[in-house]
């Protein structure tokens, strides 16, 4: 009779054979729970709000004040700084203690000792720091010179080139004769080409003299209405503020300004009117030509006169 199977219980509903098991109902876990922080309602996280997935963009303060303009160390027509002649004079060494001087106290020889050193170190730092801000210099200016260098070979390089190929290929055929860049004009062809310019310059500053002579004279036609005196001003002002003016009155009611008239005609409206088409207003059918033919008459003896009526 074989022997009875070994079973392990890991629940109390499921008993299997002794092999990794892993009960989807039940978890074990060996780690303590952990303590929730203890937050009051005073506390901004006492309410849990969910973040976003994607982080706020940090905040960055603004930094307050300018930076003054860098000032040039060497500029075109300084000194040469890094000679032994100006460097001597910039970061003169130490002069010698005169004999007849009195020696310094001992309790001080420490502290004049560690003056003497730091003035030797601002020494040593302010030209070491000029050589290496001069070197600095040159290689940047060499850097600049070999890169405007290169941009202006290869634009002579560009402009020296042949034609490629393909430019070459797809440009239109043109006439041989029509490439010729010179060309010499006979004496007949610029005598002619000489009195055409002669006669369109007279025919343009006639054409100016008139223009100006229908601006004058539009001016002195208009002049009847310009204000040149106290008196004209005050009965202008009267006869515009004056309580029984009507120049801007309807057939509906009174008015204060000209947009009581309504809006002014467009181009559409203008030429309806004038083709007795359908305007939308039932009276400017039965006017007539009247109008429109005074009008017209009026602009022709402008023209004939040459100026304003």
């Amino acid at each position: 009779m074989p022997p009875p199977r070994t079973s392990t219980t890991v629940c109390s509903q499921i008993r299997a054979p002794a092999r990794p098991f892993r009960c989807t109902t039940c978890q074990f876990s060996t780690s303590t729970a952990l303590a929730l922080p203890q937050l009051g309602p005073e506390s901004p996280n006492y309410i849990h709000v969910p973040q976003p997935p994607q982080p706020e963009a940090p905040y960055l303060p603004r930094l307050k004040g300018i930076l003054p303009t860098p000032r040039k160390i060497f500029p075109r027509n300084s000194p040469n700084k890094i000679s032994p002649e100006y460097l001597s004079a910039v970061t003169p060494d130490p002069k010698p203690r005169p004999k007849t001087s009195t020696p310094p106290n001992p309790a001080h020889r420490s502290q004049i000792e560690w003056k003497t050193k730091l003035a030797e170190h601002r020494r040593r730092n302010l030209r070491e720091s000029l050589r290496e801000l001069k070197s600095r210099k040159d290689r940047m200016d060499k850097r600049l010179e070999t890169r405007s260098n290169a941009k202006v070979e290869l634009r002579e390089r560009l402009l020296t080139a042949p034609t490629p190929a393909d430019e070459k290929y797809t440009t239109p055929s043109i006439l041989s004769s029509a490439l010729s860049a010179s060309y010499t004009m006979t004496q007949s062809e610029r005598d002619a080409l000489l009195a055409r310019k002669k006669a369109n310059h007279e025919r343009h500053a006639s054409q100016k003299v008139l223009e100006r002579r229908n601006a004058l004279h539009t001016l002195y036609m208009n002049a009847r209405d310009f204000i040149v005196t106290e008196q004209t001003l005050t009965e202008a002002v009267e006869r515009a503020f004056h309580p029984d003016n009507k120049q801007f009155d309807n057939e509906a009611k009174r008015g204060l300004n000209v947009w009581n008239l309504g809006y002014p005609e467009t181009v559409k409206e203008l030429l309806d009117t004038a083709n007795k088409e359908d305007t939308g207003k039932a009276l400017l059918r039965y006017i007539g030509y009247a109008e429109l033919t005074d009008k017209r008459m009026k602009r022709l003896g402008e023209e004939l006169t040459g100026g304003k009526m």
